[in-house]
C-alpha cells in the first residue's frame, strides 16, 4: 500500500528573508521565482519593484514599451508590484499606444520618472490623460521631470497638490493655462530645480514659483535643491521662498562665485557645494557669505559646505595654508548663530578613478557635534 508522503514547508518569512538577500537585477531572482509557488510572488515583488522603459530614442537599449504592454496584458497580477517607474516620452505612434497601456494598468506607483537622454523632447498631448492618472495615484511620493520641453503648467500644479516631491531638470513650461486650479491636498514639501532656463515662449521657473506660492501651493515647502545657471537665477527663485524655506541646498558648480543669499527667516540646515576645478584657491566671495549667516540665516543650525576639486598629476599646493581661513574668523560665536551645532567642510576629488583623495574638515564648537560625510557626485542633486 503506498503510503503519502508529508512534505515540510519552511516558513513564508523566511523564504521572503532569503529572496531579500539577492539583488535586484540578480540572476537568482528569476531562477528562485520558477522554483515553487512560495518563492514566486516574494521574488517578482523584487524584480518588477523598479520597471525603467526604453523607446526608440533611447540609444544602446532595446524598446521595452511594447513588451511590457504584452506582458502586463498577458499578467495584470505583476501591476501591483511596480513601485518606481522610469518611462521615456515617445516620438512615434505605436510608442505612445504601448506606452498609454502600461500606464493604464499601474496603480501603485509611489516614484515616476519622465526622462529622455541628450537633447530635449518636446511633450506628448496624447499621454496627458495617461500621465495625470498615474500623477493622482494616491501612492505617489516623487515626481521627476528631465529634459521635456512644452511641458504643461497644468501638470506642475497637479503635482504640486499631490506629491510630497517634485523634481525639474531642464524642463521648459509652456504658457498655456489661463487661471490655475485650486489646490485639492497640500502636500508638496521639497522642489527641486536644475537648469531651467526660460526659451522663448516659454514661463519662466520663477514666475511658475510665484504663482504656485501666491496660489496656497507652496504652504508645507519646506526643502529647496537647486542648480542653476546664474546669480540672478537664484535671486529670482528665492523671491518668495524666504519666509518658508527650512531647508536649502545649493549647487553652484557651474559657476566659480558663491552668491551672497538673502535673509531666510526659518532656514534651519544650508549646503553649498561649489566647484574649483584645478586651482588651489577658494572662490573670493565665501568668506562674505559665510560672514553674512548670522544676519541671513539667524536659526542655521546645520551648515555643510563642499568643494568640487580636479586632480592635477603633478599636484600642487594650495595658496594658503591651511585652506580653511574662513573657520578662524570668529564668525560662528554662539552669541551670532547660537542654534548652530554642526559645520561640514569636505573637499570632493571630481574624477571616479580617484577614490582615496577626499579630505574633510569638521569645525567642532562649543557643543558642536561631528555631521557624517556624504559620498555623493557633487554633480548630482539629493532626491
Amino acid at each position: 500500500m503506498a503510503t503519502k508522503t508529508n512534505y515540510r514547508r519552511l516558513p513564508q518569512e523566511l523564504i521572503d528573508a532569503i529572496v531579500h538577500e539577492f539583488d535586484d537585477g540578480s540572476p537568482c531572482l528569476i531562477a528562485c521565482s520558477q522554483t515553487a509557488k512560495t518563492f514566486r510572488v516574494p521574488c517578482q515583488r523584487i524584480i518588477f519593484r523598479a520597471v525603467v522603459l526604453h523607446g526608440e530614442e533611447t540609444h544602446g537599449f532595446f524598446n521595452t514599451c511594447r513588451r511590457a504592454c504584452d506582458l502586463l496584458a498577458a499578467s495584470p497580477l505583476l501591476a501591483v508590484y511596480v513601485c518606481h517607474l522610469s518611462i521615456p516620452l515617445p516620438t512615434v505612434e505605436k510608442e505612445t499606444r504601448y506606452l498609454k497601456g502600461v500606464l493604464g494598468a499601474l496603480h501603485n506607483v509611489e516614484r515616476f520618472m519622465i526622462s529622455n537622454p541628450g537633447e530635449s523632447v518636446n511633450w506628448n498631448p496624447n499621454l496627458d490623460s495617461a500621465i495625470f492618472r498615474i500623477v493622482s495615484l494616491p501612492s505617489l511620493d516623487r515626481l521627476h521631470l528631465i529634459n521635456v520641453s512644452y511641458l504643461p503648467s497644468s501638470l506642475v500644479y497637479l503635482t504640486a497638490s499631490a506629491t510630497r516631491v517634485l523634481s525639474l531638470n531642464g524642463v521648459y513650461i509652456q504658457k498655456t493655462l489661463v487661471g490655475a486650479p485650486a489646490p485639492s491636498l497640500l502636500q508638496l514639501e521639497h522642489l527641486i530645480i536644475s537648469s531651467s532656463r526660460a526659451s522663448r515662449g516659454m514661463t519662466p521657473i520663477w514666475d511658475l514659483i510665484r504663482k504656485l506660492r501666491k496660489e496656497g501651493y507652496l504652504q508645507h515647502l519646506r526643502r529647496v535643491s537647486l542648480k542653476l545657471e546664474t546669480d540672478e537665477d537664484y535671486l529670482q527663485i528665492f523671491a518668495p521662498l524666504t519666509d518658508i524655506i527650512q531647508h536649502l541646498e545649493m549647487d553652484c558648480s557651474r559657476h566659480f562665485s558663491l552668491i551672497k543669499i538673502p535673509r531666510f527667516e526659518l532656514l534651519r540646515i544650508l549646503e553649498l557645494a561649489f566647484y574649483i576645478g584645478m586651482f588651489r584657491d577658494l572662490p573670493s566671495s565665501l568668506s562674505l557669505v559665510v560672514l553674512d549667516f548670522p544676519s541671513s540665516a539667524p536659526l542655521l543650525e546645520r551648515l555643510t559646505l563642499t568643494l568640487g576639486i580636479m586632480p592635477r598629476i603633478p599636484e600642487i599646493p594650495w595658496s594658503l595654508d591651511p585652506p580653511y581661513p574662513v573657520f578662524d574668523t570668529g564668525f560662528m560665536e554662539r552669541r551670532d548663530l547660537p542654534r548652530l551645532h554642526n559645520v561640514t567642510w569636505s573637499s570632493t576629488h571630481l574624477c571616479h578613478f580617484v577614490t582615496s583623495l577626499r579630505n574633510e574638515k569638521v569645525r567642532n564648537l562649543d557643543g558642536c557635534t561631528k555631521v557624517r560625510h556624504s559620498d555623493e557626485d557633487l554633480g548630482k542633486l539629493v532626491t
